[in-house]
């Protein structure tokens, strides 16, 4: 076992991969991609990631250049099926965030931060309007459990956590959801967490 993971420490998608390869406790070389200086469009970093996207995660000769992938190859290679249940039901659940990790929060959390923390010309009105149907969702899917996909943790929490974790950078609040708050502080007190860190400008 020879994993990389090239990744950029701003980033949400980039976080999502290393708190699973820490909540796994799998050992991982890291090399930091400087998006600010153009690193993600070297040649050399695009004979790996074609997209010039970060992160991209190395096993050996695999190469996965997305973080939702990254979190179901690494559950499926090191992890227990708890992290992707195999029956179809909770295979489905478990895709059903994995979109939502690439949809709705993508646009609405994730652009909000992109416009408020490094000034990326999108629309602020729509992110806002995204983010309130997404967590208004998730206050009533968390209303009555403690995790989004199963009665325990899986990549499905793993990977909604890093952008709402941060969500006040795009100047979204969801301290006025009492459930999503609690589901949190459940991933928080994972063993093996590591935190999303906050910031001010960009890296």
């Amino acid at each position: 076992m020879a994993l990389t993971l090239y990744d950029t420490h701003v980033s949400g998608h980039s976080h999502r991969v290393r708190l699973f390869l820490s909540l796994l406790g799998l050992e991982h070389a890291t090399v930091e991609i400087n998006m600010q200086a153009g690193e993600h469009k070297t040649p050399e970093y695009l004979k790996i990631s074609p997209l010039g996207q970060v992160p991209t995660l190395t096993d050996d000769d695999v190469v996965i250049s997305d973080s939702c992938a990254a979190l179901v190859y690494l559950a499926k290679k090191y992890g227990s099926k708890q992290w992707l249940p195999e029956d179809p039901p909770g295979a489905a659940k478990i895709q059903r965030w994995l979109s939502a990790a690439s949809g709705e929060l993508y646009r609405g959390p994730v652009l909000a931060r992109a416009i408020k923390l490094f000034g990326r010309d999108f629309d602020y009105d729509a992110t806002v309007m995204w983010s309130k149907r997404l967590y208004d969702w998730m206050q009533n899917e968390l209303s009555n459990r403690q995790w989004l996909a199963a009665e325990h943790a899986t990549i499905a929490d793993v990977a909604m956590y890093s952008y709402t974790k941060v969500a006040n950078e795009g100047e979204i609040d969801v301290s006025t959801y009492p459930a999503i708050c609690r589901w949190m502080m459940n991933v928080e007190a994972l063993e093996g967490f590591i935190p999303m860190t906050q910031s001010s400008k960009p890296a």
